[in-house]
């Protein structure tokens, strides 16, 4: 029998006993083992490669440079002896000529730059660079945390970006302005730290003055021209404490720097060569695609108050004429991508893999067509993307448990 009558009259009836066939019998059910989900197994693919793999890859790379007889902190290691020269007074820069320029150990920063590094420089250079690589990896997660993304997945692609390890392993600051970039994004409306953080930025990397162009289209004109004689007063003071040693040479320090290293980059000059145009034709037309973006950002900031996405849309829009001004665009420079993707997705989405391209050409173009084509596509696709937000397609549609919030 399979049923009984309870206490109240209830029929109640007794559960059937489920059983499976082992080894043509029968047994009891708790001996069957369920197949895993699909979900399960999607969810088990996340963890490993955007949990497990990211750290694991970025501790192996920077134990197998050890084991190779390479140290961290390539590009990190002339700001760190300018560092050491302007807290002694002396001249962090080389002679503008080739010869002097040709092993890409040469400080080329403002000296300002130099200053705001000086805290690392009291270490030896090995412990500087160890700290050094540290602050890049946190930044890379402060930004995105400042940025409202909370998709633990997100932090996981991003730091299998080869443009983000590549910050770790040579010491470029690129991840630290990032931090920067987002942080003038998200606090924008608050005039003093928008004032001061872009200033910062302009100062210790001239290309993002797109960035003030930005504030003023945007009715920040007072944080802008604030930011501007900020930056303008900290380089020129920075120059003072080493008695303006290579003012005078710094606009032909660039120049022959642009044109020593900007056919092996990742910039519209850089396109324009493989092309088959000079070098003045190369750069005229990065200034008229640049100068075009300038006038978007002019035309899209004056919607902000009636269009709700006319502020990102111009920031992005600076963004990409600061990389379109820029004769040199090297690898690492694309981790400043991981700004505009996070303030239009939130979430885990395909664009947030677009950047792991560059692992087809890892370092520098050397002025083969199909790198510069691809390091090129990498930042104008994201940056074309990012003007629209979009929720994430159906393969990505599910969301993990988010980041705790503190």
């Amino acid at each position: 029998m399979n049923q009984r009558t309870g206490a109240d009259g209830v029929v109640l009836r007794r559960p059937l006993k489920t059983t499976q066939t082992l080894r043509g019998r029968q047994g009891p059910a708790g001996l069957l083992l369920s197949a895993p989900s699909r979900s399960g197994l999607g969810r088990a693919a996340e963890k490993f490669f955007l949990a497990f793999v990211p750290p694991v890859l970025l501790i192996g790379l920077v134990v197998s440079r050890y084991a190779i007889g390479k140290h961290l902190g390539f590009d990190y290691k002339p700001l760190w002896e300018a560092s050491r020269n302007v807290l002694h007074g002396a001249s962090p820069y080389p002679l503008p000529h080739a010869w002097a320029l040709h092993d890409e150990q040469q400080f080329v920063y403002p000296p300002i730059a130099a200053f705001l590094a000086a805290p690392l420089a009291v270490f030896p250079f090995g412990i500087a660079a160890a700290l050094l690589a540290l602050l890049e990896v946190l930044a890379t997660g402060l930004t995105l945390r400042i940025l409202g993304v909370r998709d633990w997945r997100c932090y996981g692609v991003t730091l299998l970006w080869y443009p983000v390890i590549q910050n770790v392993l040579i010491g470029s600051i690129t991840s630290l302005l990032a931090l920067g970039v987002a942080i003038a994004w998200r606090y924008r409306d608050e005039r003093s730290l928008t004032t001061i953080v872009a200033a910062t930025l302009v100062a210790a990397k001239v290309f993002l003055w797109p960035l003030l162009f930005w504030l003023a289209a945007t009715r920040r004109g007072l944080a802008a021209g604030r930011a501007l004689a900020l930056a303008v007063a900290g380089v020129v003071l920075s120059w003072t404490f080493i008695g303006f040693a290579g003012f005078s040479s710094y606009p032909r320090l660039l120049d022959e720097l642009s044109r020593l290293e900007q056919w092996k980059s990742y910039s519209a000059v850089a396109f324009g060569l493989v092309l088959g145009l000079s070098t003045g034709e190369a750069r005229a037309l990065a200034v008229v695609a640049g100068t075009a973006v300038l006038v978007g950002v002019l035309v899209v900031g004056r919607r902000r108050r009636e269009d709700a996405d006319a502020d990102r849309h111009a920031f992005i829009l600076a963004i990409a004429a600061a990389f379109l001004f820029s004769p040199i665009v090297w690898t690492h420079y694309l981790a400043l991508l991981v700004v505009p993707i996070a303030i239009s997705r939130r979430t885990l989405s395909p664009l947030w893999f677009v950047p792991l391209a560059m692992w087809a050409t890892p370092g520098q173009s050397n002025g083969h067509a199909w790198r510069v084509v691809i390091g090129l596509s990498v930042w104008v696709v994201v940056l074309a993307a990012s003007w629209r937000s979009t929720r994430p397609i159906s393969a990505f549609q599910r969301h993990p448990e988010p980041l705790p919030t503190p």
